[in-house]
């Protein structure tokens, strides 16, 4: 078997080094702590009295004790077992240990965890964009066939009403990112595809870029511009799925985010009833996919 054939045999990442999507932002208030365990690794995620975001192994450097049973009192997080007081970076008042602190951000409405050092944060639209975002989803199905799903090109138009005006552009940077963009029209004819088809004269100019378990969509509809970032976070059960939607400041952007946070949402939950259960195969004959195929298989393994 030469190079190029073993490589297309790889299994795609189960997780991949990167940034992850355990949390919308409202829902971590100041004060609180939240845990999550990420490919093995329990970590605790809390938000400081002044709102800055910490990110630590779960169990204190000192004894042990699972630091979620702590409480947050300034800018510490202060252990339950013997009140050790450990800061965001991980350094800890008055002592010489530290706890390991992983790098968090919040980005649209997302707080991320970063797995794997180097990697930039994902990003959609801009610092003019307002966001919301819907409940999270769980689905039974791998991340990779979510995200094989938003790079299918030929379900746009048996599952969206939506057909490509010019052929879609597809291109890769190994380890970092994969990206698509296309126009499209809307031949579907439901309540969302109408709408859709008014608000941007019938051309829709679309970008994704895959970040490994995190989306990033940005569209141009002529009179305004949407953005979307939909982390996809491993579970036993298959995938949770955080979805946050955005539109730049302006006039009536109240109305525009709802707008687009109901078309996201109706054009997600089309793809999510059809791949509940799906069974991913690499093997099809599309470049698209297989281009997605080949970056997946060049991310690293995360490791705690």
């Amino acid at each position: 078997m030469n190079a190029v054939a073993a490589f297309a045999k790889t299994p795609l990442p189960d997780w991949p080094q990167g940034w992850y999507a355990f949390s919308h932002s409202r829902n971590l208030a100041r004060g609180q702590i939240r845990a999550v365990t990420l490919a093995g690794q329990e970590i605790v995620v809390f938000r400081t009295a002044a709102g800055a975001l910490g990110a630590l192994d779960a169990h204190c450097p000192h004894m042990g004790a699972h630091l979620a049973h702590g409480r947050v009192h300034g800018e510490h997080l202060v252990c339950a077992l013997h009140c050790w007081r450990i800061a965001v970076d991980g350094s800890i008042e008055q002592r010489a240990p530290r706890a390991r602190a992983w790098p968090v951000r919040e980005q649209g409405g997302l707080i991320l965890i970063e797995f794997g050092a180097g990697r930039p944060v994902p990003i959609a639209g801009d610092a003019q964009f307002v966001w919301t975002d819907t409940a999270p989803l769980d689905l039974a199905v791998p991340w990779h066939a979510v995200m094989t799903n938003a790079f299918d090109m030929p379900h746009l138009a048996t599952v969206h009403g939506r057909e490509l005006v010019a052929p879609a552009q597809v291109s890769m940077e190994a380890g970092r990112q994969c990206s698509l963009q296309y126009v499209s029209r809307v031949s579907g004819r439901g309540l969302s595809d109408r709408l859709m088809k008014w608000i941007s004269g019938d051309r829709i100019h679309v970008r994704m870029v895959c970040h490994g378990t995190t989306l990033t969509i940005e569209t141009d509809l002529g009179f305004t511009r949407t953005a979307a970032c939909v982390g996809m976070l491993p579970t036993p059960q298959g995938t949770r799925l955080y979805p946050v939607f955005g539109v730049r400041r302006g006039r009536f952007q109240r109305v525009r985010l709802a707008l687009a946070r109901w078309l996201f949402t109706a054009f997600l939950r089309r793809d999510l009833y059809v791949i509940e259960g799906m069974r991913l195969r690499t093997d099809v004959d599309d470049p698209a996919l297989q281009t997605l195929f080949d970056f997946l298989r060049t991310l690293r393994p995360a490791r705690a």
